[in-house]
């Protein structure tokens, strides 16, 4: 059996490397912004794909026919096409007959997700987005079901006696048969806890600590490569973006994911690479303008008039409502124009106050001087908290 940091640290590299390699459909960046409504039980997360592109590449298809098929079947993705998870082959693993117990389990649960369009959007780049809401109903008892999938794989796993982690392999699957729960709801925050034997944990954390030592060396060399080199930085953003917290506590170890009281988004910009062909697709599939949606629910100051444009106003990323009325100010219409830019002045004020970072800019009378101070917040509050992420 190999070492769990090594492949720890083999699967990280994967990843980094697998955003340099073409797939088909991909993407400069992704944020995933998240709220777990008490009252409702009910998760839900907001994925806003950014600058989705064809790479070119055709081994798995072509993204012209992926979209479609995508939006349709309420698929999900994570970072590029490699990393998508394809609903339609879920359904297929529920109705298959031959398939295994635990993966009938494991594909009735995924089933259980809802996912929604929302439509799609122009960051001031110029390159298209689109965003999609999932929901997870009943969240508690989906936490519960699949804890208890984890303690079965758990259950499931031979430990060999030589393992340099079989103390913690041993005290894991105990506590499997005693019901523990590995991941819990805690207000807005994702906690997961797992017991661990301190010793085999410290020396754990000190191999996967070397190895990604290691692989950080290969990335900032002075012959690295620069698309590896990218991805490390790619990583590192995400990671200073999310709230994550590790608490060692001896005999067990806790990994915490956003906060308790306030919603969270986690960014990560990918590449600078964009090309329009997946524009006309994107649009005609999922057909709501969300730019201009958010503008008319801001301007009007009237409720959206759907569950997934309230989503992207209550607790989705702040650079969206920025962007729907740096839209809206654009136009020629001057009434409508001048309202998006005093809406703007005043939500600057607001943020300046209880954020800051990045700040935003002054009000100025020279309108193209304005909208292009608010283009370089935007392009600031993407790439934040890491602002140089690109070469």
């Amino acid at each position: 059996m190999p070492k769990p940091t090594r492949r720890g640290v083999a699967l990280l590299v994967a990843a980094l490397i697998a955003l340099a390699v073409p797939g088909c459909v991909e993407l400069t960046g992704q944020r995933i912004s998240w709220l777990y409504d008490s009252a409702k039980d009910e998760l839900q997360i907001l994925i806003h794909y950014d600058g989705v592109h064809d790479s070119g590449g055709d081994e798995h298809g072509t993204g012209v026919e992926q979209i479609p098929q995508f939006v349709q079947h309420g698929s999900v993705m994570l970072l590029d096409w490699p990393f998508h998870l394809d609903m339609a082959s879920v359904k297929e693993t529920i109705d298959n007959e031959q398939a295994d117990a635990q993966e009938k389990d494991w594909a009735r649960l995924i089933a259980s997700i809802q996912t929604k369009p929302i439509g799609f959007y122009r960051e001031p780049d110029g390159h298209l987005g689109a965003a999609q809401l999932v929901t997870i109903p009943q969240a508690q008892g989906f936490v519960r079901k699949l804890n208890g999938l984890i303690s079965q794989q758990i259950l499931g796993h031979d430990v060999n006696p030589d393992s340099s982690l079989a103390h913690t392999m041993h005290r894991m699957q105990q506590a499997a048969r005693d019901g523990h729960q590995w991941i819990t709801l805690d207000g807005q925050a994702i906690r997961f806890t797992m017991p661990v034997h301190p010793d085999e944990w410290a020396r754990a954390k000190g191999e996967f600590l070397n190895e990604f030592a290691k692989t950080l060396a290969q990335g900032f060399g002075t012959n690295a490569d620069q698309e590896k080199r990218r991805s490390v930085k790619s990583l590192f953003g995400l990671l200073a973006s999310m709230p994550v917290s590790y608490v060692d506590r001896g005999t067990r170890v806790e990994f915490v994911l956003g906060r308790p009281d306030t919603t969270s988004t986690a960014r990560l910009y990918v590449r600078d690479e964009y090309e329009p062909s997946l524009e006309k697709v994107v649009a005609e599939t999922l057909k709501v303008d969300l730019d201009d949606a958010l503008a008319t629910a801001l301007l009007d100051q009237q409720p959206p008039h759907s569950t997934e444009l309230s989503a992207v106003l209550d607790f989705g990323p702040p650079e969206e409502r920025v962007r729907a009325l740096m839209a809206a100010a654009d136009r020629a219409d001057q009434s409508s124009s001048q309202a998006a830019i005093d809406k703007l002045a005043s939500w600057s004020d607001a943020w300046n106050r209880e954020h800051r970072v990045p700040k935003a800019p002054p009000k100025t009378d020279h309108r193209k001087q304005y909208l292009a101070a608010w283009k370089t917040w935007y392009q600031q509050i993407r790439q934040s908290p890491i602002l140089q992420a690109r070469d």
